[in-house]
């Protein structure tokens, strides 16, 4: 197949196109140019902005492509997933990288595709929802072939959030973990090669056409077990400081303390019945070995040896009497 791919160069695109070639697919990827040096051989590069819709038709208008997967987000807005399937030549398959959070979390877990959708997350949820209707009406007036793949959490190798590392560059520091509140809160991951993985098979199926799927690992842990499991993994202890959340208003800028976005109220649970029962898709890794991959990685990029500023962590223990 011939497959553009939106993005390329960042995290959950490149690891896409890797899973690409391996599959044998000849790859384009649509994006700003500004790392072409990140890419594997042979994968070639259409430099431009997606929000320049006026330019659109002339860059991707005579090219011909069998799949499209649309991973950019900064943000992407439902005017631009039109713009896109107005510049696209023919009607190819289109997956467009959604999220759970499109789901509303107020409601019980666990979520399913099934599950009402909301702007429960914001302006985020709101522009994803946005995306995704701008696709599912164009697949019920034409017919045009689309998929809505819907991540949660993705972690792994070249993470652009700053969660799993996080712990790690703590732990092997031998600092203490920050939690705000009680740190029960549910979450779910998944690794970023199986996410790469299940959107390369779901190219060109026709069975995913029209359909939106949970795509994660089955795992589901609390905030702190998260942590203990990166801990385990590392072979070192951990010491965890549970503190009001509170505190944080009493600081200008505050600075992370438990990830990058690991820390709200509410559970995030998810099913994959649905990528199990229709598609035959399952995730390779557990969570376990996820983090002993994303570790393995880590160390080799001495990661664990890099500069890190603990200024503000330091001065909510010296508050915390630490």
């Amino acid at each position: 197949m011939r497959v553009l791919v939106l993005g390329g160069t960042e995290f959950i695109s490149l690891h896409l196109v890797q899973s690409l070639q391996r599959r044998g697919h000849a790859v384009t990827v649509f994006n700003r140019g500004r790392h072409p040096e990140r890419l594997p051989a042979g994968a070639r590069v259409i430099a431009g902005d997606r929000k320049d819709h006026a330019a659109l038709p002339g860059l991707l208008g005579g090219e011909a492509f069998d799949g499209v997967v649309d991973v950019t987000y900064a943000p992407t807005l439902g005017e631009d997933v039109e713009a896109l399937l107005r510049a696209l030549r023919g009607r190819p398959h289109l997956l467009f990288v959604s999220t759970c959070r499109v789901y509303d979390h107020a409601l019980p877990i666990p979520y399913s595709e099934a599950t009402p959708r909301g702007e429960y997350w914001g302006d985020y949820a709101r522009h994803k929802i946005a995306g995704e209707n701008a696709l599912l009406e164009r697949h019920r007036r034409e017919g045009w072939p689309v998929t809505i793949v819907r991540p949660t959490h993705v972690m792994g190798p070249l993470n652009t959030r700053n969660n799993e590392t996080f712990f790690m560059d703590r732990i092997a520091r031998g600092r203490p973990v920050l939690v705000p509140g009680h740190g029960g809160w549910l979450r779910q991951f998944g690794h970023v090669e199986d996410l790469g993985e299940a959107m390369a098979t779901m190219l060109g199926d026709p069975r995913t056409h029209g359909q939106a799927y949970n795509v994660m690992g089955e795992d589901v842990v609390s905030q702190v077990g998260f942590v203990e499991l990166i801990a385990e993994a590392m072979g070192r202890p951990v010491t965890f400081r549970h503190f009001d959340p509170a505190l944080l208003k009493g600081f200008d800028k505050p600075g992370l303390v438990f990830g990058q976005n690991l820390v709200y109220d509410c559970h995030a649970v998810h099913t994959t019945t649905k990528l199990r029962s229709e598609l035959g898709i399952r995730p390779r890794y557990t969570l376990a070995g996820a983090i002993r991959q994303t570790m393995d990685w880590y160390r080799a990029e001495g990661r664990a040896d890099r500069l890190v500023d603990f200024t503000f962590e330091d001065r909510l223990l010296a508050k915390l009497g630490a």
